[in-house]
């Protein structure tokens, strides 16, 4: 059972958003570079606005409190010297956000990558011959650089073998219950069978998750999308930072076009890598009920992460001093466990200051599901009339009235 079932893991369990990850983030990277000098055109237009509305706001103020505050000093001063320096950076184009996503963006992806391959032990390598997916060409002009979407890339795909891995080891579970020692006696039998449903739900339930992660693509792209479009926005209102008598609304703006969208597209990024610290912790918890008595889990743990977890290397000990009662433990454990992945996740998180960002993923992810179930309740319904050769029990029902009135 373990070879075929393996083999459909490791077809199946692929990076189902790469491609479309890869040509969105083409299309934005390129789309932004292209529209970036005439957006900047438009945004010097709306720094002049801001910045006379910010003179009559100061000047107004000035007056209202008696003219007394050195008004130069204190106001325009300011504004003056971070608007040269603004305007002088919205003039460098497209090779200033260049230049910035290239010393923050990509090293937080990179250090994401290399963190979490560290952590399960593997490297690159290993992880694009067990993910099989090649980046598209892509032109070096563009807004993001092409290293910036291999290294999302190949962060995702990590995340996305031990999602293999987890599978493997349900199913190495599931093929441990068929063993001859499970026709010892009806509680032996009733313990295997048991233990199929552990193996099952630990299948299932890390497939449902690889599924809902597939998604999570798309809340990247919408912050880059949005940081792209907004970038050179920042630059004009970074020209008000620091001065007084700045309208409460206006530094708002700032904030939420600047600094809040450079924190959305790293809070995504480092989403992708939460998946396999939180699982990683979790999966001690399961692997010590498969390894030997008073052994490490630790050699366990490395098995299972490299995906070459099988029946064999569970411990039959451990499976043979294993209560009906500590079955139904466990699945209750794996239960709770289950509940527990956001708060867990949270928690590794803010040790990071960051926090997760995958609510447009979250509702794709739930639409695809409930598209999923309308069209398995749609074929199974068709399923039926095609056996009942068009007939329907209403129809049935129907005909059988019409007999008895006519009787």
């Amino acid at each position: 059972m373990n070879g075929i079932a393996n083999y459909f893991v490791d077809n199946a369990v692929q990076c189902w958003g790469c491609p479309v990850f890869d040509r969105l983030f083409q299309i934005v990277s390129n789309g932004a570079a292209a529209v970036y000098s005439q957006f900047s055109t438009i945004c010097l237009i709306i720094f002049c606005v801001l910045f006379a509305f910010y003179v009559v706001n100061a000047v107004w103020k000035n007056m209202q409190s008696g003219g007394d505050d050195p008004f130069y000093q204190k106001s325009m001063r300011p504004v003056i010297i971070n608007s040269i320096v603004a305007l002088s950076l919205l003039g460098m184009g497209v090779a200033l956000p260049r230049l910035i996503t290239t010393v923050t963006f990509e090293p937080v992806a990179q250090i994401a990558t290399i963190y979490t391959q560290t952590m399960i032990g593997t490297d690159s390598d290993e992880v694009n011959e067990r993910v099989a997916y090649t980046p598209e060409k892509m032109a070096d002009n563009g807004f993001y650089r092409p290293q910036l979407r291999d290294m999302i890339i190949v962060l995702t795909k990590t995340t996305i073998t031990q999602f293999q891995s987890y599978m493997k080891l349900g199913i190495a579970v599931m093929d441990k219950a068929f063993s001859w020692d499970a026709l010892l006696g009806i509680g032996a039998l009733i313990k295997h069978i048991i233990l199929f449903l552990i193996g099952l739900y630990l299948f299932y339930g890390f497939f449902k998750i690889f599924a809902k992660f597939c998604f999570y693509f798309a809340d990247i792209i919408v912050a880059m999308a949005f940081f792209a479009f907004f970038f050179p926005l920042s630059l004009v209102l970074m020209a008000f930072k620091g001065a007084q008598n700045v309208p409460g609304w206006m530094s708002g703006l700032g904030k939420n076009v600047g600094i809040g969208q450079f924190k959305n597209l790293i809070n995504a990024i480092i989403t992708l890598a939460s998946a396999v610290i939180t699982y990683t912790v979790i999966m001690v918890i399961i692997a010590k009920y498969f390894s030997a008595p008073g052994a490490s889990a630790a050699d366990l743990m490395q098995i299972i992460t490299s995906g070459d977890v099988f029946a064999a290397d569970l411990s039959d000990e451990n499976l043979a001093a294993m209560t009906l009662m500590g079955a139904v433990v466990l699945i209750y454990v794996l239960n709770f466990i289950y509940s527990q992945i956001p708060e867990v996740t949270k928690m590794v998180l803010n040790v990071f200051g960051v926090s997760e960002k995958h609510n447009l993923g979250d509702a794709l992810a739930k639409d695809a599901m409930q598209l999923t179930n309308a069209v398995i309740s749609t074929a199974k319904n068709i399923g039926k009339t095609v056996m009942s050769g068009g007939e329907n029990k209403e129809e049935k029902t129907d005909g059988k009235k019409d007999d008895k009135a006519a009787k």
